[in-house]
């Protein structure tokens, strides 16, 4: 046990190393184990004034109020400023816990714009559980890849100092400390896939399928995609292009590369060009790459090209309504530097382009210039580059991710 505690006091001794005596250090605490270890070793080793503790109701479970104002207290012991953040009117149904997810992160965000960093709970435990879940979806290298021990999101840095040790050690690490924790009821309710899992760890450990070791797996997956995204900078040039925000590829080029990079490349310009966390199944990624017709796709439409080349521009009904303030980004990819106060970017639209006289010269199709953006001041159209309506600069594109 004594070991076990060393070690959890060093993993954030170690994470605190990489910040300065003057950093803000968020830390989410549902009132579980890992996240009650992850405060009571943060608050060992970080000034309790630089501590900053919050707990996300979700408002799906009747205990979630008490255990939210059990973290309070015990904030309030430590020294600890706390803040309970309630989500209102999350409704029922499928994928609910990806939309909680989704909400949580959310709130954290604009929790966090004070902190220099926002740690989570999350343990190796996690790390193998979450690996044999996606496992059972089939999931590929992605998908198997080990949660990410830091990154950054919304602007802020986000951390998971405690990825290296098991939930079995920082339950130790809390009896060693007299420290109790909260246990939520919906972690012994089988309908959860990963409360399925959990039940089924000692026979895995039978079968050497240790949490340890599946951790260690994930790893390497990380390692592997690692690999892959490196072999990606080489080989994506060769068949991409942007074309001011649409992304063209040569879909020749594409059949003659591993199906492994061809999706690979297909699935970061979808995300991109619809603005999309998450890629699309593998099976819709394989359609689109030898379709011969358009089709709507993962907020886009995919263009088969007469000259061989395969056109993905924005879905127009995801962009219909979106419009801004210049000189603000209009679809996470526009802006207009030149333009301030009283014009506005949205999508071009069929309205606009009935004003746009030329736009057949620019040999782009119908599709791909209605969703453009363009600059209006009121009802007047001021420029629509793409459909060769006013200055060719006027709006300018951020660089893609793989640009960056």
């Amino acid at each position: 046990m004594g070991l076990s505690v060393c070690k959890i006091d060093r993993a954030a001794s170690d994470f605190f190393c990489d910040h300065n005596e003057k950093s803000i250090v968020g830390v989410a605490v549902s009132g579980g184990s890992d996240s009650v270890a992850l405060l009571l070793a943060l608050c060992k080793i970080i000034p309790a004034k630089n501590l900053k503790a919050v707990t996300v109701d979700h408002g799906l479970r009747s205990e979630a109020a008490s255990e939210a104002e059990w973290v309070s207290q015990l904030c309030l012991t430590m020294g600890v400023d706390h803040n309970t953040l309630k989500v209102n009117n999350l409704a029922l149904g499928p994928n609910l816990q990806a939309r909680a997810r989704n909400v949580r992160y959310s709130l954290l965000a604009k929790w966090g714009q004070n902190c220099d960093v926002i740690c989570l709970g999350h343990s190796q435990t996690d790390v193998a559980e979450t690996f044999l879940m996606r496992l059972s979806r089939g999931s590929g290298v992605d998908g198997l890849a080990s949660m990410a021990s830091g990154w950054d999101y919304q602007g802020l840095s986000w951390a998971r100092p405690f990825l290296g040790l098991s939930r079995e050690e920082l339950r130790h690490y809390l009896k060693a400390n007299n420290q109790g924790w909260c246990d939520d009821p919906s972690n012994d309710d089988l309908k959860y896939k990963r409360v399925q899992i959990r039940q089924s760890q000692n026979q895995l450990d039978q079968l050497g399928l240790s949490t340890s070791r599946l951790a260690k797996t994930a790893n390497r997956m990380s390692d592997v995609r690692e690999a892959l995204a490196f072999a990606l900078k080489n080989i994506r040039p060769q068949l991409l292009q942007n074309d001011f925000g649409d992304v063209l590829l040569d879909r020749i080029k594409l059949a003659e590369i591993p199906t492994e990079f061809s999706e690979r490349i297909l699935a970061e310009a979808l995300c991109w060009v619809g603005q999309q966390s998450y890629r699309p199944r593998n099976l819709s990624l394989r359609r689109a790459i030898v379709t011969k017709i358009t089709r709507s796709l993962h907020g886009c439409v995919v263009i088969p090209q007469p000259d061989n080349f395969l056109r993905i521009t924005r879905e127009y009904k995801f962009v219909e309504s979106e419009e801004v303030s210049c000189p603000a980004v209009w679809d996470g990819r526009y802006y207009a530097p030149n333009y301030g106060k009283g014009y506005k970017i949205k999508s071009l639209g069929r309205v606009g382009l009935s004003a746009c006289s030329d736009w057949r010269s620019v040999n782009r199709p119908q599709n791909a210039l209605i969703v453009s953006p363009s600059i209006w001041k009121g009802d007047q159209l001021i420029s629509a580059p793409l459909a060769n309506f006013g200055k060719k600069d006027d709006v300018q594109v951020l660089p893609t991710p793989w640009e960056l």
